[in-house]
């Protein structure tokens, strides 16, 4: 599968929810895992190189592309189980052409004015990445909400304005935590910097309701074509199989 994490305004934390997906789904999912830089500002670039001279941390493979990538994400997609694409929070040619070939595509939104505002335009770029890819499933999710609770109200009107376009609107959404930072800086996700804090929580669901699963494991068995693991399903199914006895 391909998953897109873009959209057109930056500082909506893109960069960190493609690194955040693409652990969660190598480390929990058990999946072959690429992830694909196409932010020139090469955020998602600086935090692999990180990562990788870390020996305690899983190695993530990376590549950078820019420009008319759609025939090197289909092939990407023919060799990895899952393929996360951090876009650059402007609208590209490389933003289109993985609107093209994406099976999902995660838009981060903050709850203010200045990004709710890029959402008419956004639109128009998933309604033409349809034309060409009418299969895509795009979800909005808000990102770095207010905690305070006279700020609640923010967070259901931004809902709100998102649904006005037809568009899935997550229900998990991100609060603003200095954790996001602190592990990004150290070339961890959130879920090995702290696995059973609350934001580790949040990105858990914001995962599994973008792909529609129950949990890491309902991912894995969806989404793993590694022989070891079509073994291990077909070793399964081979215990539950009723019994045929011959006369």
């Amino acid at each position: 599968m391909i998953i897109l994490i873009g959209g057109e305004k930056g500082g909506s934390g893109k960069s960190c929810l493609a690194q955040n997906l693409a652990v969660y789904l190598a480390t929990e999912c058990q999946l072959s895992v690429m992830l694909v830089d196409c932010d020139p500002q090469r955020t998602t670039s600086n935090w692999i190189q990180a990562r990788n001279d870390n020996p305690s941390l899983k190695k993530i493979n990376c590549v950078q592309m820019f420009g008319k990538i759609r025939d090197d994400l289909i092939s990407l997609g023919n060799h990895y189980e899952a393929v996360v694409i951090d876009c650059g929070g402007q609208d590209t040619v490389a933003l289109r052409a993985s609107l093209s070939v994406a099976d999902f595509a995660l838009l981060p939104l903050r709850p203010k004015r200045r990004d709710l505002q890029t959402v008419p335009h956004v639109d128009d770029l998933l309604n033409n990445g349809m034309m060409f890819n009418p299969n895509l499933d795009a979800a909005f999710v808000l990102t770095q909400c207010p905690s305070l609770p006279n700020q609640a109200n923010r967070i259901l009107e931004a809902k709100e304005v998102c649904q006005t376009w037809g568009h899935r609107v997550l229900d998990a959404f991100t609060y603003q935590r200095n954790i996001y930072d602190d592990s990004e800086e150290s070339g961890s996700s959130v879920m090995e910097f702290e696995p059973k804090g609350k934001a580790a929580h949040e990105l858990r669901q914001i995962f599994n309701q973008l792909l529609k699963q129950e949990n890491q494991r309902a991912i894995e068995v969806t989404y793993a074509q590694s022989a070891a693991q079509l073994e291990r399903e077909q070793y399964v199914l081979s215990r539950s199989a009723p019994t045929t006895y011959g006369h």
